[in-house]
This record gives C-alpha cells, sequence and structure tokens, in this order.
C-alpha cells in the first residue's frame, strides 16, 4: 500500500475523511493546488461550474511522477469496485479476483509495465467490464487488443512529457491524440478487466458535473477535435444523454511504417517522439 497515492484537490471538502482513510491502509494521500491545475487545463466547452474535471487531476499524477523520478505507474479511476477474471477463451467467466486468485492481477500488471518497457510505449490500458455490454460473444470480446485507454490507464514517462495538457477529453483525449499522431496504443482485452461503478447515474462522484452538463462538456469535446472520426450519439442506456462514437480507423494512418526493429515503439521515428497533447509552439 505505501506504493498507493490517492489525489485529492485543494477545495475538497472531506480532506479529513480521506486521510482517514488512507492511514487505515497506509497508502499516501497527495493534494494539489486545484487553481494551478485551472490555469493548465484548458476546458474547451462549457465547463462545469466548480471548473473541475478529472484530466486536472491526471495532469498532476504526471507532474508529481516526474518530480518524484517515477518512470512507471498505473492510473485508477476512484469509483473501481473490483477487478474479474475475464479470459474470453474460457467458460464460466467472469469472477472477481480474490485474495486466492490476487496473483493474476498483479502478473497481468507486470507483463504490461514489461511489455511497454520492452517496446517502448508511452501510454497502454486494461478494459472495463462495460466493454461487454451485449455479451460475451460481441466483436470486442472476440479482440486481444482494443483501441481505447480509459479507466486503467499505464504511463511510462520516459515517452511522454505532456500528460493530458492542451484540448481535453481526459482519457478519451489523450488515447485519440495518441491515435492521430501515429503511435501504437490500445487496452489488453485478456486477463483482467476493471469492475467500475456507473458514474453518470449514481449520486456523488462525477455524477453532478454530468447532470449540471448533460455530458455536453464530456461528449462533445473529442468530436470538436476529431471531426471526421468522431461523431454524436445517443446513449440509450444513460437516458438518451448525448455521447461520443469513437471511430478509431479514421484516427490512426492507414500507411504503416515499415522498418527494421521496433516498429509500435514510441520513439521509433525521431518526429514521433516524445508525444504531447499540447499544440506545438514554433517561432
Amino acid at each position: 500500500m505505501e506504493l498507493v497515492y490517492v489525489f485529492i484537490d485543494s477545495e475538497t471538502d472531506d480532506k479529513d475523511d480521506y486521510k482517514k482513510v488512507c492511514d487505515s491502509f497506509g497508502c499516501n494521500l497527495v493534494e494539489f493546488d486545484i487553481e494551478e491545475a485551472r490555469r493548465r487545463y484548458d476546458f474547451v466547452h462549457r465547463p462545469s461550474i466548480s471548473r473541475r474535471a478529472a484530466g486536472m487531476c491526471r495532469n498532476m499524477f504526471f507532474d508529481y511522477a516526474k518530480e518524484h523520478n517515477i518512470d512507471f505507474y498505473c492510473v485508477q479511476d476512484d469509483d473501481s469496485k473490483d477487478f474479474q477474471v475475464r479470459p474470453f477463451w474460457l467458460s464460466g467467466y467472469p469472477s472477481t479476483i480474490t485474495e486466492d486468485n490476487s496473483w493474476l492481477l498483479f502478473e497481468i500488471f507486470h507483463d504490461i509495465k514489461n511489455f511497454m518497457i520492452n517496446r517502448n510505449i508511452g501510454l497502454f490500458g486494461l478494459l472495463q467490464a462495460g466493454d461487454f455490454i451485449g455479451g460475451a460473444n460481441n466483436g470486442k470480446a472476440k479482440k486481444l487488443i482494443l483501441n481505447k485507454v480509459m479507466n486503467v490507464s499505464f504511463y511510462y514517462t520516459p515517452f511522454i512529457y505532456r500528460g493530458e495538457r492542451g484540448i481535453q477529453d481526459d482519457d478519451t483525449s489523450l488515447f485519440c491524440g495518441v491515435f492521430n499522431e501515429g503511435l501504437f496504443t490500445g487496452s489488453g482485452n485478456v486477463g483482467v478487466n476493471l469492475c467500475q461503478e456507473i458514474s453518470a447515474t449514481q449520486a456523488g462522484g462525477l455524477t453532478d458535473i454530468y447532470k449540471e452538463n448533460k455530458l455536453l462538456n464530456k461528449a462533445l469535446i473529442t468530436i470538436i477535435q476529431y471531426p471526421s472520426a468522431i461523431t454524436a450519439t445517443h446513449q440509450n442506456m444513460n437516458g438518451g444523454r448525448l455521447h461520443h462514437n469513437i471511430r478509431a480507423k479514421y484516427l490512426k494512418p492507414c500507411l504503416i511504417k515499415v522498418d527494421k526493429g521496433n516498429n509500435i515503439g514510441w520513439n521509433t521515428y525521431e518526429e514521433d517522439y516524445p508525444f504531447t497533447n499540447e499544440p506545438v509552439k514554433r517561432a
């Protein structure tokens, strides 16, 4: 638990509760300056009244990691419930990760770390259970890797000097930006998946912001960024609210560069490294 860091902003009204919980578990509590985060974050479209966004916090993760010489870390959303075993080639799943099979979670995490370090990949992830809505035989469930990185994100910091800066819809903009640069990323679909609360419909968390903006501040940003690849759709399961539909094939280049060595490494080609979502300022 000494390797776990819980981040809260300076305007959090239940800091004492966070401190008690972190002390009881033996993990670290980090408070960041929300005003600094606001100055460095571009809300783009309809910011919430509180001017908060998950991407701000992710920016501060990255800054903290660089300041403390942490080369590799994993981000996990606070609405996570547990992890599920979900290898798609076996029957009888999913089942929840427990004390008896927790070794699998650690092995998967370490495998992803080794994969990213050996291949020089800056960003990769794990899927969440919601990606399997529609049954174990839907198209997504049969793929080894999906074109997304969201609630469990792994960062290899030497290959990213800006975490989530500039025009951002948090995790969605991040992986779309990586694709748009022609770099490799995605989420592993084998082993374990995150099971999380449905934050758009339950009380607390981001729910107030979602209701306040009807998801427009979340749904429209990537459409503004990448209109050729992303369209607006209605989410029937969330009361018909607007959401984004990402067609990743229009983000990724059709011509794959072929060269000797590692073609998916983020530093394979000088013009691609390091990745940033921040607009390049040219003289």
